[in-house]
């Protein structure tokens, strides 16, 4: 069984989650800064999944204080 990649690195993949929230941070709502990231809503330490409909773009600082909470806007 190969074990499923923790980040979001397909281009398309990534845009398509910066789109769904107009380039915006889905906690504070600021713009989204170019090192934005790609965000799992369940921690992927508790899913072991990446699927971009259960993620969501947060600026660092949203993302780094998130840390392993399950956090949605």
């Amino acid at each position: 069984m190969s074990k499923e990649p923790r980040t979001l690195r397909s281009r398309k993949l990534r845009w398509l989650l910066w789109k769904s929230t107009d380039g915006k941070c889905a906690i504070c709502k600021c713009e989204l800064p170019d090192n934005w990231h790609a965000d799992h809503i369940t921690p992927w330490s508790r899913s072991h999944r990446t699927n971009v409909h259960e993620m969501q773009p947060l600026c660092p600082s949203c993302n780094l204080t998130k840390g392993n909470k399950h956090e949605t806007a």
